[in-house]
C-alpha cells in the first residue's frame, strides 16, 4: 500500500498483476523516517532484501503460513490461481525466510506461525519474542510436513 501510494514502484506486472518495488527508492524513502533513536517503526512487506539496512533494524518476523490454510485465505480474497500457487511454493520453499535471511542477522530474526492466529495472536507472541517471554521459532518445515500429510503434487495445482 504504502508503495503504491507513495509511487515508489518501477512498473506493473501485467502476468501477475502487481507493481514492481524500485528497493532503491523505497530504502531512501525508507530511511528518511525510520530514526533509530524514535519509537519502534514496524514495516510490513513480502520484499526484505534491503528495505531497511541491517543496522537500523532491530527485528525482523518472517509471518508463515500452513500452505494448506494460505490456499483457503488467497482464494477467499479471490486471487487467481498462478497467484495462488506462486505464493504457496514460495512459502513451502522459505523464499521470504531465506531473503530476509541473507538481510538480517539470525538473531535479529524469528519465525511467526500465523496459520492459526488471528492478527493480535500474532502481535502478543512478536511482543512477548520481543521482551524475551518467548523463545523465537528459528525453523519451520512446510516440506517435511508435506512428506507425511499431503502430496506436493496437490499444491501445484492449487
Amino acid at each position: 500500500m504504502y508503495v503504491s501510494k507513495h509511487r515508489l514502484f518501477s512498473g506493473v506486472d501485467k502476468k501477475r498483476r502487481t507493481k514492481v518495488v524500485d528497493v532503491t527508492k523505497t530504502c531512501r524513502q525508507m530511511r528518511s523516517f525510520a530514526d533509530p533513536s524514535a519509537a519502534p517503526l514496524v514495516i510490513d512487506t513480502h520484499h526484505p532484501e534491503g528495505i531497511i539496512p541491517n543496522n537500523m533494524t532491530t527485528f525482523v518476523f518472517v509471518l508463515r503460513c500452513d500452505p494448506a490454510i494460505l490456499i483457503r485465505r488467497l482464494r477467499r480474497k479471490k486471487w487467481n490461481r498462478e497467484k495462488i500457487r506462486e505464493n504457496v511454493m514460495a512459502e513451502i520453499l522459505d523464499y521470504c525466510l531465506i531473503h530476509a535471511q541473507a538481510c538480517y542477522a539470525n538473531r535479529k530474526l524469528a519465525q511467526l506461525d500465523t496459520s492459526n492466529s488471528s492478527v493480535e495472536q500474532s502481535v502478543k507472541v512478536a511482543i512477548n519474542i520481543l521482551s524475551g517471554t518467548k523463545a523465537p521459532i528459528l525453523r519451520l518445515n512446510w516440506l517435511s510436513k508435506l512428506e507425511t500429510d499431503v502430496p506436493l503434487s496437490k499444491y501445484l495445482g492449487c
